[in-house]
């Protein structure tokens, strides 16, 4: 039988819940343990309801939840997509919570509507970019389902198939919660990264998107063949977080540090059919270091640990990527109303960095993306929002990563007649100035249009 715990203070939560509407959904956030154990860390409601203006209001608007078949699936895999982006490596999406007045596990109706908001949350996620959000692999596309019943008082947990092929059949899970904090270990680290790839021009902007994003895979599978040192120690992959702490951790044992040595190999410039170089119009480079903090149990092994840095920071750029376009997009829209002008402009030049926030009173922290014209006022806002999440200002870290400096270059039409390149002109990047220069990302991000020459040039130099 598959077993989860939780900290006692979410069984208070929901019993919260159940006291303000009459039914509720929302997500389960954790880690999956090999050992049968899956060890959740959160629950995050999902909002069907907006929240008025005035912060001293509590009335909602909107339909209040009555049934589940109110529930709006959009809503959940919209939200299970926000969260995730905010989850570090390690964890994700393990399931459903619905609080509600009678039990739901003998309604087959009830049962049937909750297997398609799992299943559309799945095909959300993995239409998003490699965001490493699937966990198929560990639990077979069985995905948790929490009910807690308000009449009782008391909760039922079952998993529910996401296969389509399947009956929304349901197996026992045996949740508890306990009183007894669950002890994680941090794994920080840097992750340097500087590498080039060829760009198939277009001016679809969203054709752009697509070949950007594929641009990841590259970097992740470059990523798979680093090498990680932890605590300036090479360890064996079987190796347990508690052996490894034991034998190798100093004073500090509750945070490690992590170390990647990565392949030095460049990037080759230009594609490759049938062993002939071909132009390309357009680069895209990332430069910069991305900062990674991943939390293990003491039963993970290094091999686990390795791989929860990996998605991590695979899921930060993916992240990076798509908020950078939300804004793009929406600044050629006419942009958001709330925002200023060169506050777009900002939005739409330079990708966001990374800040962190613990989750509760947790050593865990989990992360946000903040523009340079954005603020840990607005972290604060998402937290709550998205995850349910109340945090202070001061408990936002923002240092993990400097604000974004950058440049753009671009060649100058009297240089493009020039055989062999000319000098280049640096230019500032105007929002729909798509025609010229590719999207720019990276902690520091860089643009560049080059004719085939140069390409070429640079090639054979």
């Amino acid at each position: 039988m598959r077993g989860v715990l939780c900290d006692s203070k979410y069984e208070e939560l929901l019993a919260q819940f159940a006291k303000t509407s009459k039914l509720s959904i929302g997500l389960i956030i954790g880690q999956i343990g090999k050992s049968g154990k899956d060890l959740v860390v959160h629950l995050a409601k999902t909002q069907h309801s907006e929240q008025k203006a005035e912060p001293d209001e509590e009335q909602m608007t909107g339909d209040e939840l009555t049934k589940v078949s109110d529930i709006k699936n959009s809503i959940v895999a919209e939200h299970a997509l926000n969260a995730i982006r905010m989850i570090v490596g390690g964890f994700n999406i393990l399931g459903l919570f619905v609080v509600s007045e009678n039990i739901l596990m003998s309604d087959n109706g009830a049962l049937q509507k909750i297997k398609t908001i799992l299943m559309d949350i799945k095909s959300t996620l993995n239409s998003n970019g490699i965001l490493y959000a699937s966990t198929d692999q560990f639990d077979n596309g069985d995905k948790i389902f929490l009910n807690y019943v308000a009449s009782h008082k008391n909760f039922i947990c079952k998993t529910i198939s996401t296969d389509p092929s399947k009956a929304a059949n349901v197996s026992p899970v045996d949740w508890k919660f306990v009183s007894k904090s669950m002890e994680f270990f941090e794994f920080e680290t840097t992750y340097e990264i500087a590498t080039t790839f060829p760009l198939k021009h277009t001016t679809n902007q969203f054709d752009t998107e697509k070949y950007v994003m594929g641009t990841i895979d590259k970097i992740a599978g470059n990523l798979a063949k680093s090498i990680m040192f932890f605590n300036g120690e090479p360890c064996e992959a079987e190796l347990t977080v508690e052996k490894f702490v034991k034998n190798f951790a100093n004073e500090d044992s509750s945070k490690i540090k992590v170390t990647i040595y990565s392949d030095a190999a460049a990037t080759p410039f230009a594609t490759s059919e049938n062993g002939i170089l071909t132009p390309q119009e357009s680069l895209i480079s990332y430069t910069g270091i991305i900062t990674s903090r991943v939390y293990a149990a003491s039963r993970n092994t290094i091999a686990e640990v390795e791989g929860f840095i990996h998605n991590d920071i695979i899921r930060s750029i993916t992240t990076r990527l798509q908020i950078y376009y939300d804004a793009f997009l929406a600044n050629d829209d006419g942009g958001n109303d709330d925002e200023e002008e060169k506050d777009r402009e900002v939005n739409s030049t330079c990708p966001p960095r990374r800040v962190f926030f613990p989750i509760g009173n947790s050593s865990i922290t989990f992360c946000d993306y903040l523009f340079q014209n954005e603020n840990e006022e607005t972290t604060v806002k998402q937290s709550m929002e998205i995850l349910g999440i109340e945090l202070d200002l001061q408990e936002v870290d923002s240092s993990a990563e400097a604000a974004i400096q950058y440049t753009v270059s671009e060649k100058t039409d009297s240089d493009n007649s020039n055989a062999g390149g000319g000098v280049e002109e640096a230019t500032k990047l105007a929002v729909k100035d798509s025609g010229k220069m590719i999207i720019i990302f990276g902690i520091v991000g860089i643009v560049v249009a080059l004719i085939a020459s140069v390409i070429l040039q640079f090639l054979m130099n």
